[in-house]
């Protein structure tokens, strides 16, 4: 599966766009805030490729949860694109990820998700 993401800065997207293959996501690493999503690169780890998303919510545990929910979603993504075949690009933007992985943020019309960083 190949897939474009959105870079997104203070909870909107901007105009920058990276593709990736999902199939080599090798690690996802759950933090309070924020999820990292490792990249291999010709059979390397590469830093280069990792995406950082980071969440909010209306506390710690609300926060912790939205991360825990861009885990699960991510990772059966990751899943996915070892065992089926997509013909359609998938796209990541600030409303498909929301959406996709049940982000909340209960009690405000901020966004659960502020950024992702393709560093």
């Amino acid at each position: 599966m190949i897939f474009q993401i959105t870079t997104i800065t203070t909870a909107a997207d901007t105009a920058i766009v990276t593709t990736l293959r999902m199939k080599d996501f090798y690690q996802l690493l759950n933090a309070a805030t924020t999820l990292t999503c490792s990249h291999i690169i010709n059979g390397t780890a590469n830093t280069a490729a990792d995406i950082v998303f980071t969440c909010n919510g209306t506390d710690a545990a609300e926060k912790q949860l939205n991360v825990n929910r861009l885990q699960a979603w991510f990772g059966q993504l990751m899943v996915a694109s070892q065992s089926s075949v997509v013909s359609k690009v998938y796209v990541m933007n600030l409303a498909t990820i929301v959406a996709d992985a049940g982000l909340t943020f209960t009690g405000a019309t901020t966004s659960p998700l502020t950024t992702t960083v393709v560093a």
